[in-house]
């Protein structure tokens, strides 16, 4: 994406990235820490993949932010009202907030973000998620005015949300990087480019961009307008982008990356047996995903079939290699379920064994026309490029072929191109992989809504539908969990995908790096690392 650069804005703007950075201490306080791959975009209300979202975490902040206990504390807002019985939230901004160039940071600033993320024209992949506001998806559907939407900026420094229901994870969601403030000067000069630029990235988080080599390494610094400001302990963050695991660990060893998470998979059990790796637990699930709009995919029998002929316990064990957990529902542990004394996986049904199921596998795709393989169509797996997504591919192509006798070829893409290619439907089958946004099973259900725009598996269903928007419009968790679990049954029961496991994130750090929190969410903060000698 290409933006316009007049030369007033790009003078002020490096002038503006020379009094951030200054003049480099004798004895600067750097993290360098591998990103792997360059984000395809970290506009808060458009990227929707983890490498964005390290970045877009660190540069910008909400009313609310993500505590080191994972739980949502005041961030820009120093505090809040609930009225109406939950109905309407009025939010009170800090005082003196500003944004990186020095200029003041008002409520409006926050209603215009929310807008951004409400309107359909600006393609944000989860608009939906902003429903709970007053209006909001009719708005987004053309049928309500921007005025109607129950977002007002009362003064500078109030911002009031009327809500369209109640939604217990009101606080969590704003938490959430769509939630961020935006400054209609800055976007409305380049509405698709005004992020992919240091010399126009205008953000308020702990750190601000200040340079950016594409597919090589972001730099970050220390953002002296932040409101948190006197608590970041660091000059500057270092993102490089070394995609391939080995020379991950190669430039950990040699010094030249504090930490990075793309531990090869054949040394992970080594190097946590050596306390060299540490595992940070990760709320998510890897998946398969069965493209629904393409034929042979439309048969239940034959998702099943692929979905039995998988060895889980084989998969965490002797490929991924990283404390996963074979999945046997969709929905992973710890995430909460109706009641207090057990989350929802142990409130649910294991709908699949860890160890395939040979016989019902092949049984069901003999059902379907296909004895033992034979006359089904050619196919491809699709997977976005990495050691331990190659290796989880190689392994289901061997399952399918020694357990159903179906040969399926194997089609690796580069991240940004594979996004695409899922979004367009352009695949057979493909790799998946998804954590929650916030904590909570709905995160991951809201996926498969019909319509939704991450919906790449082309379900449409509305007794699914309904279940999932029961569950996010009550706050009763009793109510919620069951109708999770309903929804829950229909993807496993028909399976509509196939999950293999329950994530967990291997990582290394170097042993002087303090404050670092990874969130089980997988979202890094570095607001809070401290290198010690």
């Amino acid at each position: 994406m290409s933006g316009k650069k007049v030369f007033a804005v790009f003078a002020v703007a490096a002038l503006l990235c020379v009094s951030l950075a200054g003049i480099a201490p004798a004895e600067e306080k750097a993290f360098i820490y591998n990103l792997r791959v360059e984000p395809r975009t970290i506009d808060p209300v458009l990227n929707n993949a983890v490498d964005g979202s390290t970045v877009i975490y660190n540069v910008f902040e909400g009313l609310v932010r993500i505590g080191f206990d994972d739980r949502p504390e005041p961030g820009y807002a120093k505090s809040w009202d609930v009225k109406d019985d939950g109905m309407t939230w009025v939010f009170h901004l800090r005082d003196d907030m500003k944004w990186s160039d020095g200029k003041p940071m008002t409520a409006e600033h926050f209603r215009y973000g929310f807008m951004r993320l409400l309107r359909a024209d600006v393609g944000s992949p989860y608009s939906h998620y902003g429903f709970f506001i007053k209006n909001a998806q009719k708005f987004y559907e053309g049928k309500a005015k921007e005025e109607e939407v129950g977002l007002k900026a009362i003064d500078d420094k109030t911002l009031e949300i009327r809500m369209e229901y109640k939604w217990p994870l009101i606080l969590d969601s704003l938490a959430y990087h769509i939630f961020y403030p935006a400054r209609p000067d800055v976007v409305e000069k380049d509405p698709r480019g005004w992020t992919t630029k240091p010399e126009t990235i205008i953000c308020n988080g702990p750190f601000v961009l200040t340079d950016w080599q594409h597919n090589s390494e972001m730099t970050i610094v220390k953002n002296p307008h932040y409101w948190d400001a006197a608590n970041v302990k660091i000059d500057k963050v270092r993102l490089v982008m070394i995609a391939d695991d080995n020379t991950s660990l190669a430039a950990f060893k040699s010094g030249k990356i504090d930490y990075f998470k793309n531990v090869p998979p054949a040394m992970t059990p080594q190097l946590i047996a050596a306390g060299e790796a540490k595992v940070a637990p990760t709320l998510g699930t890897a998946f398969v995903c069965f493209n629904l709009t393409r034929k042979p995919w439309d048969d239940p029998r034959v998702r099943k079939a692929f979905s039995l002929a998988i060895d889980r316990e084989a998969m965490v064990t002797k490929v991924t290699q990283g404390g996963q957990k074979p999945a046997v529902g969709f929905i992973p542990d710890v995430i909460p379920g109706g009641s207090k004394d057990k989350d929802f996986r142990a409130e649910s049904p294991k709908y699949l064994p860890v160890r395939a199921d040979v016989a019902e596998a092949k049984k069901l795709l003999a059902e379907a026309g296909y004895p033992d393989g034979k006359g089904f169509p050619k196919v491809t797996y699709t997977y976005n490029t990495s050691v331990i997504n190659k290796g989880v591919a190689e392994a289901l192509q061997a399952m399918w072929k020694q357990n159903l006798g179906v040969a399926v070829e194997l089609m690796n893409q580069e991240w940004k191109v594979f996004i695409d290619t899922r979004i367009q439907k352009n695949y057979d089958l493909a790799r998946h992989a998804y954590l929650v946004d916030f904590f909570d099973a709905g995160s991951l259900f809201e996926l498969f809504l019909t319509g939704v725009h991450e919906n790449v598996i082309g379900l449409v269903n509305p007794d699914y539908d309904a279940f999932v928007k029961n569950a996010m419009s009550s706050d009763d968790p009793a109510k919620r969990a069951e109708n999770f679990r309903k929804a829950e049954e229909i993807l496993m029961k028909d399976s509509i995908i196939a999950p293999i496991y329950f994530y967990a994130t291997p990582y290394m750090v170097k042993p002087n790096v303090k404050g670092l929190y990874i969130s089980p969410r997988n979202w890094d903060f570095f607001r809070g690392v401290e290198i010690v000698k």
